[in-house]
């Protein structure tokens, strides 16, 4: 059920090896774990490194702790969180596709809609951050997680804010791939003009619009990629 981890302390390595026999169906919600002192021992862990990836493996809902009883494996389903989707996302390669297509179609539902909510909203300092960021040498990857994240707090939803650093956690690893191709790049740096302009105008419907367009295209691209190159990633 467990194999040797070759590195001593390394509680994250125990927490990944546990996360993907949860995601990969081989220990099924319901199903009590083996005593601590047989799961160490086969992973070739203390006990201490052992407790801490499983403290780690409660906060992500994995996994339920009944005292004077043992250890349970949860339903991830019902109890996952969005860090545990970024365990899945880097750890199940068969999954990346998928977990990239609930991501996308999540964001292509409330990204317009706060672009909207953002030009309504926006104040002087949302204009001066747009100017600063356009004007500045970043690197387009980061120009564009910055601009959308001006949009997220001019739109002054806190929820979208902290979706939105998920997003931008991943797209810090995987946007290098997107940026890659030159239409890509193109398509973006337009959009960041465009997008600016509409907010900063208070033109709700057009920044509404402009953000719908740029998600869909990206989403479109994103998926492609994956359909053809998932063992690559």
């Amino acid at each position: 059920m467990f194999t040797e981890i070759s590195k001593k302390n390394l509680s994250d390595e125990v927490a990944s090896q546990i996360i993907n026999r949860i995601i990969s169906g081989i220990l099924i919600p319901g199903e009590k774990l083996p005593p601590e002192r047989e799961v160490s021992e086969k992973m070739n862990v203390n006990r201490h490194t052992l407790r801490e990836a499983l403290r780690k493996l409660e906060s992500l809902g994995l996994l339920s702790v009944r005292q004077g009883d043992g250890i349970y494996i949860k339903d991830y389903r019902d109890s996952g969180n969005l860090e545990l989707l970024k365990h899945i996302l880097y750890l199940k390669k068969d999954k990346t596709a998928d977990v990239f297509k609930d991501i996308l179609e999540l964001r292509r539902i409330i990204s317009p809609e706060m672009a909207e909510k953002a030009a309504l909203n926006r104040t002087d300092y949302d204009i001066e951050a747009f100017q600063q960021v356009l004007a500045s040498d970043k690197t387009l990857i980061e120009k564009d997680i910055a601009i959308h994240q001006i949009i997220a707090k001019a739109g002054n939803n806190i929820l979208y804010i902290f979706i939105l650093n998920f997003f931008n956690d991943i797209f810090k690893d995987f946007g290098q791939l997107y940026f890659k191709i030159e239409e890509n790049k193109k398509v973006t740096a337009k959009f960041h003009v465009e997008i600016s302009k509409a907010v900063i105008a208070g033109d709700g419907k057009s920044a509404k619009k402009i953000m719908n367009e740029v998600i869909v295209y990206a989403e479109k691209k994103i998926l492609n990629y994956l359909e053809n190159n998932n063992d690559k990633i």
